[in-house]
């Protein structure tokens, strides 16, 4: 209910007519985006109401934010996505702009079935972090609303990715322990689990290739559920092992650890180990984890100010933004022992 005197917002006229104020803004400031018919509604209730456009600024504005995660990536001792999600918070809190935080339960994630309130909710954008089944994403993109991929992209889906170089990344750190006399390299990580999972791979792959080193299916091993996140030692090593691994993450350089320990082959003199995102983990673990730092807080900044971007300029061609990475070398790897385990 709009009092007498009370200025009318666009988010006035969004909830009246039960739409985004996306698509209030579109109607308003003449974009393309949307129908006639709804175009026609909004400026007959705009000017029913009241409405007088003023000029603003995306840092004036009062946008309605979500931040979607699969809670296969929002567990307790999962510091990746949750850290993201923490300076996305901060920032969005100093400016204003209310996040609702909608974690996706494996049922939800099979059955493309999204939360009531996030179809109801009316959000201005949509932050996605960390990949989704392709059928959930789907569904979600059904939704009027600016959106946009951290950590990960989709070629089906045209929207922005905030992505590290994962490829170069996986190519960097591979030639990096080649360079420390390693020719048995193996992988550990789920290549269909998501599309980070997967450049790392095939940067790896390239790297053994261009090195005309043997690449061998027995030493890419994955230790994790594609769909709970969960990950357990009960998987099988190779009868000959690599004299290093690279791991998709420090959770899965951490089973592995374990994994070895119970063997009895000792990090990093019998094999050495490389991960990537530079968790608290690292710094606990004996020997500690060299790991690849992801600077979590630009990954959100920059999420951020893409999707004020995007909700400005709704027609812009989707992006995908590229952040750098660089590795932080710490215990766990070292030269090659001479002879083969």
């Amino acid at each position: 209910m709009i009092l007498l005197g009370e200025k009318v917002t666009m988010q006035d006229i969004a909830d009246k007519l039960g739409v985004t104020k996306v698509s209030v803004s579109k109607a308003i400031n003449n974009q393309p985006g949307i129908s006639d018919k709804l175009r026609e509604q909004i400026l007959k209730t705009s000017k029913a109401l009241g409405y007088i456009k003023t000029k603003h600024t995306s840092e004036s504005a009062n946008y309605n934010l979500a931040l979607v995660c699969p809670k296969r990536f929002f567990l307790d001792d999962e510091s990746f996505y949750t850290t993201i999600y923490y300076y996305i918070n901060k920032r969005c809190t100093e400016k204003g702009f209310p996040v609702s935080c909608f974690v996706i339960n494996e049922a939800e994630e099979v059955s493309g079935k999204l939360p009531a309130q996030l179809l109801t909710g009316h959000f201005d954008g949509i932050f996605i972090s960390g990949e989704l089944q392709l059928h959930f994403l789907e569904q979600l993109e059904k939704i009027d609303a600016a959106k946009i991929a951290i950590d990960f992209y989709r070629p089906e889906l045209k929207i922005d990715s905030i992505v590290v170089d994962n490829f170069l990344t996986g190519l960097e750190v591979t030639n990096y322990l080649i360079q420390k006399g390693h020719k048995k390299i193996g992988f550990v990580g789920d290549i269909h689990g998501t599309s980070s999972i997967c450049d790392r791979y095939f940067g790896y792959l390239k790297a053994l290739s261009l090195n005309h080193l043997p690449i061998r299916q027995d030493w890419h091993i994955y230790n994790s559920d594609r769909l709970t996140g969960l990950y357990s030692s009960d998987f099988p090593l190779p009868d000959q092992l690599p004299t290093a691994f690279v791991c998709h993450c420090d959770k899965a350089a951490l089973v592995l650890m374990q994994k070895l320990s119970t063997r009895g082959i000792s990090v990093p003199q019998q094999v050495s180990i490389l991960s990537f995102d530079n968790t608290n983990v690292c710094e606990l673990l004996v020997p500690r984890l060299t790991s690849v730092d992801i600077n979590r807080k630009q990954i959100a900044y920059s999420s951020i100010d893409k999707m004020l971007y995007r909700i400005n300029h709704p027609d812009a061609a989707p992006q995908k933004i590229y952040l750098g990475s660089h590795l932080i070398e710490r215990d766990s790897v070292s030269v090659p022992p001479n002879d083969n385990l």
